[in-house]
């Protein structure tokens, strides 16, 4: 009630809840907010409370009720101390924020980088460098954010505490102004009509054409006539503003309104998928859509040509299943024109639209990385990690002395079919250097700006809200190796090098803003918040009950709960080797293989062991499959000895070593790579 009272009787916080009920309201919910205060803005909302600019300038320099500090930034930090528990509806220093965004666009002689002097100007004060406590402010943005992603629940709008330009302080005010919100809207489509792909990391030459040239009719004149200049400030940071929201985007375009419905498409790449067969020469390709939001339920079923119908449903997380054919029911055959011309699809009662975008140079990468057999395209050379080559002959002359002098290993594969007529394919070890494809295919050139991505996790709610007992990686890409990720501002290692890939620590408050950034020395570069919500207890702490072997209450506290077999109760237990998954009766012989040299068996030839087996191996006429039938796949790892002797340890190498070529390893990511630990452990013996 105090709240209130003071509200009806104070300028400034009528001015203030005025902006506030402006940005924030249900029409935003779930959708970014930005705080684009301008002078037309001010003089809108002074109509209703009677003034304009001046008396919103007036305003602020009174300062809220009750504050007894001086500079203008002591006093924000004032009000915004403990603010919620004084009945407020809005923050109450919102004001001052949009007082720093306005001097952001306040107009004069000033050079163009200058930012305080035209905010000394804007406050008639005769003041010069920082004021005092500015560099404090970020106190109150980042605040902002918590109370609009985790108080409000994104049912206002979210708010993120971005900076731009690499300067921390004035970045978060000019993060807001760079951009009009007509601009940001209009930013979608001309991600789309520029042919570029949702989730794909861009170079900021690349970024700034699109701009350019496909923003023509959407853009500021102001806007415009920065991105054409060759450098500058300003254009640093309408393309870093650009670039977070297409890291943003999911692929919705607008594509027609009638009255007040807008008609929505939903825009997706296409990305050929190879599966390599050297001994043969020959090469599989299909065609998988990369999605940034969930297909369909009932996947797609895409038009391709005037009969033709392929299909796609759900894969994995960001991937689909290959384009099958309608009619046949087999994989998609990828016609050889559409190597280098690309082609598009549609779903038209879904509202998709996938592409597969022209390219003259096509890499690859290890799809394992993402969960999929065989080689996924990518849209980036990786610095300093093998990758492979398609293209045709034509490009070898401007390919050939990058290849041969500034790539390692570059070798040429012998590929008798699957490959376009006259196309070469070919692998490099590494490189450091990306000229040679950049004069050919921009496109794949690296990356010159640092992008940072969330991947995994399960989102609680709006903006970057994970529940605590599943929270996300930090994936950080482009960037120097001397870049580093902070998270609460400790230091974090880093669990893979290209991309770099950050795995949070524990122990991290729940329920509350943690504060995550990439610094290059004393430089920010990127800036951002994650909140993990306690929510509820998914599991119980402990058992209520544990079973022993025969399915009697364990007097003792020992035995099974539920899936929960601790390894000294399964000692106690009798597994059903022949239920593990996949194994079936036309197996000729069955290896059960454990974790040390000469834990081996064939049966029938031999009893089942008395030890835990970690591999079931079935034998058919000819080839075999590796099955896990272990536990935990921690506990699961291969136990190395120096030598093996012997006829079970001589068994036990060459079932795993000398007879791999004939076993199919497991398909599962974690499983291919633990059946290559027990492969590389029998090799060394």
């Amino acid at each position: 009630m105090l709240a209130m009272a003071e509200e009806a009787a104070s300028p400034y916080l009528a001015w203030n809840d005025a902006l506030a009920s402006h940005f924030f309201q249900p029409a935003s919910a779930g959708r970014p907010v930005y705080l684009f205060v301008t002078a037309e803005l001010i003089g809108e909302l002074g109509r209703r409370l009677g003034g304009g600019i001046t008396e919103f300038m007036a305003a602020v320099r009174g300062g809220p009720p009750g504050v007894t500090r001086s500079g203008h930034c002591q006093r924000a930090l004032q009000i915004a101390t403990g603010w919620r528990a004084h009945g407020f509806a809005y923050p109450p220093y919102i004001a001052y924020l949009a007082l720093f965004v306005l001097a952001g666009g306040h107009e004069g002689d000033f050079a163009p980088h200058a930012y305080y002097p035209r905010l000394w100007e804007l406050l008639g004060e005769d003041g010069a460098g920082q004021p005092p406590s500015f560099d404090h402010m970020f106190q109150l943005w980042d605040d902002l954010e918590q109370w609009s992603v985790h108080d409000r629940r994104g049912e206002l709008g979210i708010f993120e505490a971005r900076i731009v330009g690499g300067w921390v302080h004035v970045g978060l005010p000019l993060a807001q102004t760079v951009l009009t919100e007509a601009e940001r809207h209009a930013l979608p489509n001309i991600f789309a009509d520029a042919g570029l792909e949702a989730g794909t990391t861009l170079s900021s030459r690349e970024l700034k054409r699109a701009l350019t040239v496909f923003g023509r009719s959407s853009l500021r004149p102001r806007t415009m006539a920065a991105l054409n200049q060759a450098s500058g400030s300003f254009i640093e940071a309408v393309v870093d503003v650009a670039a977070g929201d297409f890291q943003a985007w999911d692929g919705e375009v607008t594509v027609g309104q009638e009255g007040s419905l807008r008609t929505r498409q939903i825009s997706a790449g296409l990305r050929l998928c190879l599966v390599v067969d050297r001994v043969a020469g020959r090469i599989r390709a299909r065609l998988r859509c990369r999605p940034q939001r969930d297909l369909p339920d009932r996947g797609l079923v895409l038009s391709y040509g005037p009969t033709c119908k392929l299909s796609c449903t759900e894969f994995l997380a960001g991937w689909s299943t290959p384009l099958v054919d309608v009619a046949t029911g087999q994989p998609f055959e990828v016609p050889a024109p559409v190597w280098s011309a690309g082609f598009s699809v549609t779903d038209a009662a879904a509202g998709w639209r996938l592409t597969l975008h022209p390219a003259t140079v096509r890499a690859f990468v290890e799809g394992s990385v993402e969960g999929l057999p065989g080689l996924v395209e990518v849209f980036e050379v990786p610095r300093g990690h093998p990758f492979y080559l398609a293209f045709p002959v034509t490009a070898w002359p401007s390919l050939k002395p990058w290849l041969e002098t500034e790539c390692e290993g570059w070798r040429k594969f012998d590929i008798n079919e699957g490959l376009p007529a006259g196309w070469i394919f070919g692998m490099v070890a590494a490189t450091e250097s990306d000229g040679g494809v950049r004069q050919v295919e921009p496109r794949l050139c690296f990356t010159d700006r640092l992008t940072v991505r969330l991947v995994g996790g399960v989102r609680a709610a709006a903006g970057n809200s994970y529940l605590a007992v599943a929270p996300p990686r930090v994936v950080v890409e482009g960037g120097a190796t001397e870049d580093v990720f902070y998270c609460e501002a400790r230091p974090v290692a880093s669990e893979s090098t290209s991309p770099r890939m950050y795995q949070l620590p524990e122990g991290l408050p729940l329920d509350t803003r943690i504060s995550v950034e990439v610094q290059r020395g004393e430089s920010v570069l990127w800036r951002s918040s994650i909140y993990l919500l306690s929510g509820f207890s998914w599991r119980l702490e402990a058992p209520i009950v544990r079973f022993d072997r025969c399915g009697l209450a364990a007097a003792d506290g020992s035995g099974v709960a539920g899936a929960i077999v601790p390894w000294e109760a399964a000692d106690g237990l009798m597994q059903d080797l022949f239920r593990t998954p996949g194994l079936s009766g036309e197996a000729s012989r069955v290896y059960f293989v454990g974790r040390q040299p000469g834990e081996v068996v064939c049966w029938p030839r031999d009893p089942l062991p008395d030890w835990k087996p970690i591999w079931a191996i079935p034998f058919g006429a000819r080839r075999g499959r590796a099955l896990f039938c272990g536990g935990s796949l921690p506990d699961s790892g291969p136990r190395a000895r120096r030598q093996v002797s012997g006829r079970r340890g001589k068994q036990w190498k060459a079932v795993l070593w000398r007879h791999r070529h004939q076993i199919t390893p497991p398909q599962e990511p974690e499983l291919k790579l633990l059946w290559r630990r027990y492969r590389e452990t029998a090799r060394g013996l």
